[in-house]
This record gives C-alpha cells, sequence and structure tokens, in this order.
C-alpha cells in the first residue's frame, strides 16, 4: 500500500484543547468493522451514531452541533478510552481523501489545513510517519473486510 499526500508535514503537536478538538467534527469516515466494535462499545445501534454509508464499506458518524458525536465537554473523545477509537480519527492530521485501485492500492490523505497544530511542535519523525503508514494499512484492510462482509 502507498500512502499519498500532497505534501508533507514537517511539524505537529495536537492542540485539541486549545482549539476547541476542530478535528472532531461530524461525518468522519469509519469502516463496517468499526461500526460493530462502536456499536458493540458503547450499546448504542448503528443507526444511532451513523449517518449515511457513503460508499460501499465505508460510513460517516453523525454529529451535535457541528462536532462529533463522540466528542465530551472537555474535547476528549469518549471512544478513546474505550479502544473503539476510528482510524480516520487515529490518523489526524490527516484526513481520508479516497483509494485508488491499482496494481497497488493508494490510500489518499490531505493534511488538515484547519488544524493549528500543523506546522508547529515537534518534528515530524520516521515513527510518525510508520504510525500513519500502519493505521493506513489497517483502514484499508478494514475497509476490504467490510466488503467481503456486504457481500455475503
Amino acid at each position: 500500500m502507498i500512502i499519498y499526500t500532497p505534501y508533507k508535514i514537517e511539524r505537529f503537536t495536537c492542540l485539541y484543547k486549545e482549539c476547541g478538538a476542530k478535528c472532531c467534527t461530524p461525518g468522519r469516515v469509519i469502516t463496517h468493522r468499526e461500526k460493530e466494535k462502536i456499536s458493540e462499545a458503547i450499546g448504542l445501534k448503528p443507526e444511532e451514531f451513523i449517518e449515511r454509508e457513503t460508499e460501499r464499506g465505508l460510513f460517516r458518524l453523525k454529529g451535535k452541533t457541528n462536532m462529533c458525536i463522540f466528542l465530551k465537554e472537555d474535547f476528549s473523545c469518549s471512544l478513546h478510552n474505550i479502544d473503539a477509537k476510528p482510524l480516520s480519527c487515529q490518523m489526524y492530521p490527516f484526513l481520508f481523501e479516497g483509494i485508488i485501485y491499482s496494481d497497488e492500492i493508494v490510500l489518499k490523505v490531505r493534511a488538515a489545513d484547519e488544524c493549528p497544530g500543523v506546522g508547529i511542535g515537534e518534528e515530524v519523525d520516521e515513527d510518525f510517519e510508520l504510525k500513519i503508514e500502519a493505521l493506513g494499512n489497517k483502514f484499508v484492510s478494514e475497509i476490504k473486510a467490510g466488503l467481503k462482509e456486504e457481500e455475503k
């Protein structure tokens, strides 16, 4: 798998408390597997937190007052500590843009321009890039698994 980004992020630090969690907007993309995992972890039916299916194998999270439905008052994620935080959220400050299917799968992501933490703070090192790549691989793998599940 290849991850394509239009430009590289040189520095990044998460400022979610200072910026009011601008990253936690409605409509984050989740996979079929994540939909099931979240439902089981919080005891809600998927239709209670899923806005709609975007394309085969992918869904979007609902929001409340322009924020993610799972964002708490202190701007932390209620899914984080129960091991149900979506991969697209874990990949932030990169946003999922799409997948190109060719000889090798290309995951298209872009840096979140609206994130005030991009360009400041710690230098982005190889470990950070490897983590994003691993999350991207897992994301693509879950999309494929979701497509197979839908075909049953």
